[in-house]
């Protein structure tokens, strides 16, 4: 009996809390029927809910968050497929711009070229301080030193040094080029002469690295700024245009004029050009 006792008191400890509460409970849903708490209900609300606002927006965006960071897989297997399709454009319209610039070569070579000569296209590899030019074409396909290089009418160069699979050309503005050439007044349309040939004067093109100049221009010839330039070396074997005539300097104490030549074609942007080989 004594122990029976012992044990309820010892229940009933352990659950005061419980008890005190379920009672609390209920008084305040008893006063909250007649609406006797409902300010201090109100208060608490009040009070809570910014907590409750600021809890719950936090609570969206670390879902947010979270649910990005999942789909970060998803968004880098994207953006590559969409990078591999992009280069794959790219590479397609390079292609397609080789073919055209080749294209568009060869029909120029055959218009205005020497018909009698033979003619290997090459590929330009780079061009080193506007006086070295690298092609892709050597020994192995009939490419020798002292090849001249062209395209078209237009004059590019004379091979340098050959190896097996390629060469290097020196162009114009090479300080170890030095050709004879005359001037004259013909018109010229994309290299093609179109007024009949008068020399006004002989002379002498040199390359200075970052100019090509002529020289020993007759002082007393009707030379200008615009005159065409065209090659009459014996080691260019025909008569080739270099360019035109530009900043023409005539001293009335020296007994020749001088002048710098601007290319009729951009060594920079040429892709392909043609090496003569027999």
């Amino acid at each position: 009996m004594l122990n029976r006792k012992k044990i309820a008191k010892n229940i009933l400890g352990d659950n005061i809390l419980l008890v005190l509460g379920l009672v609390i409970a209920g008084i305040f849903l008893l006063l909250d029927t007649f609406n006797i708490v409902k300010p201090l209900r109100s208060g608490i609300s009040f009070i809570f809910n910014p907590i409750y606002v600021d809890g719950k927006n936090i609570g969206s965006g670390a879902k947010e968050y979270f649910t990005t960071i999942g789909k970060v897989g998803d968004f880098r297997k994207e953006f590559n497929e969409l990078k591999i399709s992009s280069y794959e454009k790219d590479i397609n319209n390079a292609h397609y711009q080789v073919l055209l610039e080749e294209n568009t070569s060869l029909k120029k070579q055959l218009d205005l070229g020497n018909k009698e000569k033979k003619y290997l296209l090459s590929k330009v590899l780079g061009i080193e301080n506007i006086s070295n030019m690298q092609i892709d074409k050597g020994s192995k396909e009939g490419v020798e030193k002292g090849s001249v290089v062209s395209v078209g009418n237009m004059f590019v160069g004379i091979v340098q040094s050959v190896d097996l699979e390629g060469s290097l050309v020196l162009l114009p503005y090479s300080k170890s080029n030095s050709f004879e050439v005359f001037v004259t007044d013909v018109g010229v349309k994309e290299g093609k002469v179109v007024d009949g040939v008068s020399i006004l004067s002989k002379a002498v093109l040199r390359g200075s690295g970052d100019d090509i100049n002529i020289e020993n221009i007759s002082m007393n010839s009707a030379v200008k700024d615009g005159d065409i330039v065209v090659t009459m070396d014996e080691r260019v074997g025909g008569y080739l245009i270099v360019g035109q005539i530009a900043n023409l300097v005539s001293n009335p104490a020296a007994t020749s004029k001088s002048a710098k030549v601007a290319p009729l074609v951009d060594y920079d942007d040429l892709m392909s050009v043609f090496v003569e080989i027999e």
